[in-house]
């Protein structure tokens, strides 16, 4: 039998389940229906008018690629940033610019892990770290969280019973997608104390550190340990800025072997785009807190649109997500991806309909998703009611057609 000439590593790297069913959301706007999209973090927010200003002012005659561990300037504004926004003083040499955190994830992936070890994760978690597990080799080990204390950090014992010998980093990602936890201070003092006790290196996605709501305070890793060079920090301004299609992320350790590493890697790329970084760092050292400030606010008032508008039905299981723009809700359904196809094929409820992620996406043991949605709430506060109308109508229709049951009231104390 002919070797197939695709690799078992790429068999195994699983498509985004946020975007997978894509082309079905296509499908029914080309029929003539509007179409909510709740599946995908992406920001409607303005995104700064700092940042264009500052693409608008390169005046290069050639446009070269960047130095390829990032601009100096941006690395310099980024830090800058940090400490006046965050009280963070982080040199600008612990940065390595990247294209998006993502990026930041598969380098890190790659100098910590070799193909085969293993990187604790706490499900349900971001999905699209399971594909960068799948083009590096590295195994993704749960540690499964609940919705019934609000997605809380396990204790440290269940963490500790899943470290085997190819246990190279924990993973955790804070404020959360796809739940909107937070982790505490203790929370990150424990993951860090199991990491410098079996030699472990603590990896921690702070791309939606400031979106935080109910009295909550930005939190990084690196306030509650300064320069420790045991952890690396992933940080975005997609999110941040609204502005996605930037690719503008950084990589930030204090761990220079981790560091040199980093900036190898970068070289092997060249370099992030030129143009977002000079926008990017023109951007950072203008740009008011008042636009994060009212960012915050916005997002907080969709939530509780969200919550108040689904609250009305007994079919939804809403965790009050405490950060992010996420929330992981549980629905009385067997097969929940089935439930999105239906709202995107076959459901209408005047001319409208909703698209939000299946939640088996986001756990590595994927039927522990099957009774929940991941919904974004990135859409201005008239059209979050719309869209939360929409798919109250949407799962009752389902459920007339399919079967299924209220989530006991127990449950939703």
């Amino acid at each position: 039998m002919p070797r197939t000439i695709i690799s078992t590593r790429s068999e195994n790297t699983p498509p985004s389940p946020i975007r997978r069913l894509d082309p079905l959301a296509r499908r029914a706007e080309k029929e003539g229906r509007t179409v909510y999209y709740l599946n995908i973090g992406q920001p409607d927010i303005r995104t700064p008018r700092e940042f264009y200003k500052g693409v608008r002012r390169y005046r290069e005659k050639t446009l070269p690629y960047s130095r390829s561990s990032g601009h100096e300037g941006l690395c310099q504004s980024w830090s800058s940033y940090l400490k006046r926004n965050n009280g963070l003083d982080i040199s600008a040499d612990q940065f390595v610019i990247v294209c998006g955190a993502s990026e930041a994830i598969v380098f890190s992936f790659v100098i910590c892990c070799d193909p085969g070890d293993e990187v604790i994760i706490f499900d349900p978690t971001y999905a699209n770290y399971h594909g960068f597990a799948g083009m590096t080799g590295v195994n993704l080990i749960p540690v499964v969280t609940s919705s019934e204390n609000g997605f809380a950090i396990p204790a440290r014992e269940e963490i500790e019973r899943t470290i085997t010998r190819r246990t190279r980093a924990i993973m955790v990602c804070t404020p959360n997608n796809p739940t909107g936890s937070v982790c505490s201070a203790a929370d990150l003092k424990m993951l860090l104390e199991v990491c410098e006790k079996h030699n472990l290196v603590l990896m921690v996605d702070e791309t939606y550190r400031e979106f935080v709501y109910d009295g909550y305070e930005p939190l990084s890793i690196y306030h509650v340990a300064p320069a420790n060079p045991r952890v690396i920090v992933f940080d975005s301004l997609s999110k941040r800025f609204s502005m996605c299609g930037a690719r503008v992320g950084c990589l930030i350790t204090y761990n220079q072997k981790i560091l040199a590493s980093a900036r190898t890697l970068a070289s092997a790329r060249l370099s992030a785009p030129t143009l977002d970084q000079a926008g990017a760092a023109f951007m950072l050292d203008r740009i008011s807190p008042r636009y994060l400030q009212k960012a915050v606010l916005e997002y907080q008032k969709r939530r509780n649109i969200l919550i108040e508008e689904l609250g009305v039905s007994d079919h939804f299981l809403i965790h009050r997500s405490p950060g992010a723009f996420y929330t992981l809700v549980k629905i009385p359904v067997s097969d929940a991806e089935d439930f999105v196809k239906y709202m995107l094929t076959e459901f209408s409820y005047k001319n409208q309909t909703v698209f939000v992620a299946p939640g088996n996406g986001f756990y590595t043991n994927r039927a522990l998703g099957d009774n929940k949605i991941r919904i974004a709430y990135v859409l201005n506060c008239k059209a979050m009611k719309k869209a939360a109308e929409v798919l109250r109508i949407g799962l009752e229709e389902y459920l007339g057609q399919k079967g299924g049951e209220d989530i006991p009231k127990s449950e939703k104390q």
